[in-house]
Parts: structure tokens; sequence; C-alpha cells
């Protein structure tokens, strides 16, 4: 079985390490000997070290590409992933499922990253039977305060192995790299969206999602409501899976955000129901505007959703 951490560790000592000071990034190493790569909390960060980020994060089993789209007659950035192994790069990886503590935040901090590959201790990680077994492991802090020994230390812990081995990347959700990395989990929003309605996602084959990338903002609070606008709002998914073409007709209608109640609300008022933590807001807010699924034993193609450039306007601009 293929290790999610060890690509994701050649990744950071081959790609990101090496090059911190074109990728306007820093490497600090802790008192205990771990690893915390700044690239968008104190340092700017640059668009190769986003790509970099979020091919960390996903374990190596995927594409990252950059481009430009129309919100209104404005253009944009946009990132597209193209994501192999779709269960272990998203559920077991890239999922924002480790809570961080963040006393003395507006915002909880949210950990990510192929190290939940190895602790799997939280339910998102526990939706698929992959797990990782290797002794260096890589975490992803969407913070606005660098991680230190405490968190590392609590990595390694949860980990089983040594706290010299633990590589953190660092972004907070404003920051260039945070903007883009929280843009690229499409594919990781919408697999936890199609387990949760019933999907059977061991069905699926590959992934592939695009997102608009909202400008960057120093506020917080304002920068999670452009992002996961963004996502709400403008982001598609496109899925090969092999399965019945009567149960994808049937739960594709459930899963872009057009099917809940929620659509066409602001996501700042959601998450301000959820006193800003993810792990209370409405579950609702894990999905995205439109789902493409083409099915390999039929040929038909399935299609679902909507996409609300209204919605993206008013929080952007």
């Amino acid at each position: 079985m293929f290790s999610v951490n060890q690509e994701s560790v050649r990744i950071v000592k081959e790609k990101i390490i090496p090059n911190a000071e074109k990728l306007q990034s820093k490497v600090h190493t802790l008192q205990n000997n771990a690893t915390v790569i700044d690239m968008g909390v104190r340092q700017p960060g640059s668009f190769k070290a986003a790509r970099f980020f979020i091919e960390a994060t996903i374990g190596g089993l995927g594409e990252v590409v950059f481009g430009h789209c129309h919100v209104g007659d404005v253009k944009l950035p946009s990132v597209e992933v193209f994501i192999d192994a779709p269960r272990e790069a998203t559920l077991s990886s890239q999922f924002s499922g480790w809570k961080l503590p963040g006393e003395g935040l507006d915002i909880n901090p949210i950990g990510s990253g192929p190290a939940r590959a190895i602790a799997r201790n939280d339910i998102f990680s526990q939706c698929v039977t992959y797990r990782d077994i290797h002794h260096e492991a890589v975490f992803g802090a969407q913070t606005t305060v660098l991680p230190g020994e405490e968190t590392a230390e609590a990595i390694a812990r949860e980990c089983g192995i040594n706290t010299e081995n633990v590589y953190i990347l660092a972004a907070s959700t404003g920051s260039l790299v945070g903007t883009i990395q929280v843009c690229s989990r499409t594919v990781e929003a919408t697999m936890w969206r199609m387990n949760r309605k019933g999907f059977d996602i061991e069905t699926v084959i590959s992934g592939s999602g695009f997102c608009p990338v909202p400008p960057q903002n120093s506020d917080e609070l304002s920068s999670m409501d452009r992002v996961n606008t963004a996502l709400l709002y403008g982001a598609s998914v496109n899925y090969v899976v092999d399965w019945e073409d009567d149960k994808i007709e049937k739960i594709i209608k459930e899963l872009p955000l057009s099917a809940s109640k929620l659509f066409g609300r602001p996501f700042m008022e959601v998450f301000e129901e959820g006193d800003r933590d993810f792990y209370k807001v409405d579950k609702d807010v894990h999905t995205i505007a439109c789902f493409v699924i083409t099915n390999m034993k039929s040929g038909r193609t399935f299609t679902a959703g909507t996409i609300r450039e209204d919605m993206m306007m008013e929080s952007f601009f």
C-alpha cells in the first residue's frame, strides 16, 4: 500500500524547504526539532507555494492547475485540482478534520494533511479504511498564529512518531496560499458530502474540481466568508464512477448546495450561527455549487446544482 506521508514528505523536503526563499516562505526549526514552514502567516507566500501546499496535503495524489474565470465583469484567478485515489487523497488526508487549540482567537485554527491518515483520530478520516504507516508526517495548519512546540508534540503523539519527524505547513485563510488551498477543496468537500448522502464512494474512480479564487483579505473573518462563498456558490466538480445509473440519478439531486435549506443564504450568517466553529456549523456547508458525475458502466453523465454569481459578487466586492 502506498504512503501518502512518504510522498508528502518528499514534496516538503525536495520542493518546499530548498526553495523557501523563492516561494516567499520561511522554515523554522522548533526547540523539539519539529519543522514549521510559514507559507502565509507572517510570510507572503506565492502561487507556487500554494501549489506545493495543496500537493503535500493531498499526499501527492493529484495535480494543481491555475487559470482564470469571470465573476460578473471581474476576471479572477481560478484553481483546478485533478485527484487520483480521491478517498485517500481527501478524506484520509486533505480534509480539515483536526481541531487545533484556538484560545483567544476569533476563529479556531484547523488542521489537515496526511498526518490524519496515520492518526485516524477524527470521524472524517474514518470514512475510509485506508491507514498510513510511516515514521514521518506532514500536517497543514490553517491559522493566523504559527504552530509551536505544543502543537508539534500533539501531532507526534497522535501519530506515534518523534517530533523531529513532524513537518507543519502553515498559512492563514486570508493569505495567498491560504485562499488558494481552501478553494482547492472541491473534491474534498464533495467526497464527504457524497458519503454523507449515501453515495457509495468506493465506486469513485477519479475526481476533479474547479473554483474561483477570491481577492485576498488580511481580515481572517472576511477571508473565511470569501473562500467558502467561492466553494458554495462558484465551484464545480467532475467525477468518474462505476455504479448504477438509477442510484446516481437519485442521490445527485441531494448533493449541491441548491438542495439545502442554506441555499441563497450568505455563508457568514451560517458561520455566525455556528459560533464561527466548523465543528458546530450546519453540515450542509460541506458541499459546493455544481456536480457532474459520469458513470463508466453506462457512459451516461448526470448533473445538478447552480452557480450564483450574485452571491460571490456580494461577498468578494
